[in-house]
């Protein structure tokens, strides 16, 4: 089994907020989308609010989604390059 590493982590669960859009995803899209534990999921996302990568939208009183901002944007646009030159030196990502 392989394991991924911290930006791929992070990556999912970029794309996993691009795929939503404006709309948002929750934490069951990113739990199951990304396939993370809720642990880590909610480490993963504490740590990209407070980089800016991700906004909370609050839903209702007891939800919230969370929306990928330009930041956020530029950063996943930057690591898909980063994956297409690293699988061109034959380096693949899982």
């Amino acid at each position: 089994m392989a394991y991924r590493n911290t930006l791929q982590i992070i990556g999912d669960i970029l794309e996993v907020a691009h795929e939503y859009g404006r709309e948002g995803a929750n934490a069951s899209r990113f739990l199951t989308k990304a396939n993370l534990s809720y642990k880590t999921y909610q480490g993963f996302v504490n740590k990209l609010l407070n980089t800016g990568l991700l906004n909370a939208v609050q839903i209702d009183s007891e939800s919230r989604a969370y929306v990928l901002t330009e930041k956020g944007m530029l950063y996943l646009s930057k690591y898909a390059e980063f994956e297409s030159l690293a699988s061109s030196f034959g380096l693949v990502s899982i």
